[in-house]
């Protein structure tokens, strides 16, 4: 598994996000907020969930990918709202998304070291 592919997969849900909120497009928020329906999370609680549970890194990882997610769902239920300036500032620097998406990287890499991966 390339983890950084992963990560860089999980990147665009915010471009996709944008997008809805520029064509007032409804989403699924349960979808978005689901932790195994992309590229990391089918790995996290897959593969990744057998290979590597006693790595110290490893909960922490799943959590802050998980973290993520919710954060994305609010997004989307903000969108199909039709609230879509908040939305968009949902989506701004210094964020609870923004922040819970670098936490989930640092996760990440932190596994990868942890795990040599």
């Amino acid at each position: 598994m390339n983890l950084e592919e992963a990560l860089a997969k999980d990147g665009e849900i915010r471009q996709k996000l944008l997008n809805a909120i520029a064509e007032h497009h409804e989403l699924d928020p349960k979808a978005a907020g689901k932790t195994d329906g992309c590229m990391l999370g089918n790995w996290l609680h897959g593969e990744g969930e057998r290979r590597f549970p006693f790595v110290k890194s490893f909960q922490p990882c799943v959590d802050a990918h998980a973290a993520f997610h919710a954060e994305v769902e609010k997004v989307a239920r903000q969108i199909n709202l039709g609230e879509y300036e908040q939305a968009k500032a949902m989506l701004g620097s210094g964020t609870p998304c923004t922040k819970a998406f670098i936490a989930m990287v640092a996760a990440v890499r932190q596994l990868k070291t942890d795990a040599k991966l």
